[in-house]
């Protein structure tokens, strides 16, 4: 295990950013706006629900939020949180 786990995977290159595809600016507009990933503990502080309570609906197939697993990781992406959110709205009457 590394002694700082901050040093983890330094000086590894995206593929996206091997052959300079982007520019410095653009690759950091295209992280901060077009790939805004929330971890299920960040959506579970996020929604003030436990990390287990969105790991069961997951083995469940109940949960209303789509995510991606990447390598056992499971990733939501924020902007369909939101929409979900929005989709989810009861209207009291």
């Amino acid at each position: 295990m590394p002694k700082n786990l901050t040093q983890r995977g330094k000086g590894m290159e995206p593929k996206i950013r091997s052959g300079q595809l982007l520019d410095d600016e653009q690759f950091k507009k295209f992280m901060e706006s077009d790939c805004k990933l929330l971890t299920s503990k960040q959506l579970a502080n996020v929604l003030s629900v436990s990390d287990a309570a969105l790991r069961k609906q997951r083995s469940n197939n109940k949960s209303i939020f789509k995510y991606a697993k990447i390598k056992n990781r499971i990733y939501y992406p924020a902007d369909l949180i939101v929409k979900t959110l929005h989709a989810n709205v009861v209207d009291r009457k």
